[in-house]
């Protein structure tokens, strides 16, 4: 009788602990799909890093854009004073 009590209770821990496990698997899989689905928005949705990227790209073409016009005009301006002509001032 001792020993089926024991056979028996050991085959319900080693129930337990295999139901125990598949909960935890369970859990970890949807905790790891949250995390895959958090992590694909913050890369390609409308805010993403790659749309900044992009935004920053043509935000940095525009400035040198400017910055080229403005050495132009300021060498323009600085030609003309040096050879006598009066400075005028282009926008």
């Amino acid at each position: 009788m001792i020993g089926e009590k024991e056979k028996n209770s050991k085959t319900n821990s080693r129930t337990k602990n295999k139901g125990i496990t598949l909960i935890a698997l369970i859990i970890t899989i949807i905790i790891l799909l949250i995390l895959a689905g958090v992590t694909i928005n913050l890369t390609i949705g409308e805010n993403g890093i790659f749309r900044t990227a992009e935004m920053a790209e043509k935000n940095y073409m525009e400035a040198q854009e400017r910055e080229l016009a403005e050495i132009a005009n300021f060498t323009n301006a600085l030609d003309n004073m040096l050879s006598g002509r009066k400075y005028r001032r282009r926008r």
